[in-house]
């Protein structure tokens, strides 16, 4: 019994890493002045999706047209913002996540991107919520802010101009920011694991009162 639940417990940390994401986050070469400070930029896709070195994505929410379709299964998240010279703003806050597109929104993103060896992105992104949007293109692994724009008031909200000129990289492995909102939650492999661990002490510490009387 103890044997099977150390096989268990294996198989759901294989399963787990099996089905393990990447994350490619905004690493700024360059600010300018047309732009506010804090620029956050994350992207997740899965492993499958950067195993095939290349990803072009049309995602358009159809809902309000009443035709809710889940239309892609690469880009597991989205998130953009700007954090401001304090670092604790969310300014024109883009916070896609998988299965977005059959929910009641405004969003869509448009990509073509290539996922290169030394764990950059490179290529084209360009994303909206209805609210806030944002252009990105890369020469070579350096993306420049082609266009961004919110009707909100903050941020790249200021209707005279749109932020422009902004450079960085999207590079994997960076560390990621958690959203105000979210509360980490372990993945299911975790909790199995978890479980099964706790199972298995508690066995073993079953056996050994056992013995002991």
């Amino acid at each position: 019994m103890f044997r099977k639940i150390l096989c268990l417990a294996a198989t759901a940390l294989l399963t787990q890493t099996a089905s393990a994401n990447v994350v490619y986050t905004w690493q700024q070469v360059e600010h300018s002045d047309n732009t506010p400070a804090g620029l956050f930029l994350e992207l997740t896709f899965t492993d499958a999706a950067v195993a095939a070195k290349s990803l072009t994505l049309d995602v358009q929410n159809r809902c309000i047209y009443g035709d809710c379709e889940e239309q892609q299964d690469s880009l597991v998240s989205l998130r953009y913002w700007y954090a401001g010279a304090n670092g604790d703003q969310y300014w024109n806050l883009i916070d896609y996540r998988y299965r977005d597109e059959t929910q009641f929104g405004m969003q869509r993103l448009a990509m073509a991107l290539q996922f290169e060896a030394d764990g950059y992105l490179s290529g084209r992104i360009m994303a909206t919520d209805g609210a806030s949007d944002f252009t990105l293109q890369s020469d070579g692994n350096v993306f420049s802010m082609l266009w961004a724009h919110s009707d909100q008031p903050a941020g790249c909200g200021n209707p005279a101009y749109a932020c422009t000129g902004e450079r960085g990289q999207l590079r994997s492995g960076g560390p990621g920011m958690m959203h105000p909102l979210e509360q980490p939650l372990p993945e299911p492999g975790s909790l199995a694991i978890l479980a099964a661990g706790g199972l298995a002490g508690w066995l073993a510490r079953r056996r050994r009162v056992s013995k002991a009387i």
